[in-house]
């Protein structure tokens, strides 16, 4: 949909998102009990709902949690060393796939991305690959 008419000028939207789009805290999309008013129909006077879904950064502590868990390995990285760091990203790594793994509903939504199987086998494997790396390390780096 373009928003410039044959003259040039902008033409307004009337709705940016449709109000059964919107993601409600409880799970259930759109409003209770009305039915979805598609974007054509809508008045020109009728107010445009907001933005329902809880997606503010406040609100995902899965994704804060794994901020934490990086910056925690880059300082461990600079004050112990690499195969600390390592052992330390790959234990972040494993909590994240198990949190994805055995957390109910669609997941937090800082980690989840795909499939809840493949996810946590993302999470996973890694995990187990970066720890090893870590053991077989030789020399101390």
């Amino acid at each position: 949909m373009s928003d410039v008419t044959a003259r040039g000028a902008v033409a307004p939207r009337s709705a940016i998102v449709p109000s059964w789009h919107h993601v409600h805290d409880d799970g259930t999309p759109g409003e209770q009990g009305t039915t979805p008013v598609p974007d054509g129909d809508r008045s020109p006077s009728a107010p445009v709902p907001g933005p329902r879904a809880g997606l503010g950064a406040g609100r995902q502590p899965a994704m804060w949690l794994a901020v934490a868990g990086v910056g925690l390995t880059t300082l461990v990285a600079l004050l112990v060393g690499a195969r600390a760091a390592c052992l330390v990203l790959a234990g972040v790594l494993a909590v994240a796939g198990l949190c994805r793994a055995v957390l109910p509903g669609p997941g937090p939504v800082g980690i989840t991305v795909r499939s809840r199987g493949l996810d946590t086998f993302l999470f996973l494997a890694p995990a187990v690959a970066i720890a090893f790396l870590a053991l077989t390390l030789r020399g101390d780096v």
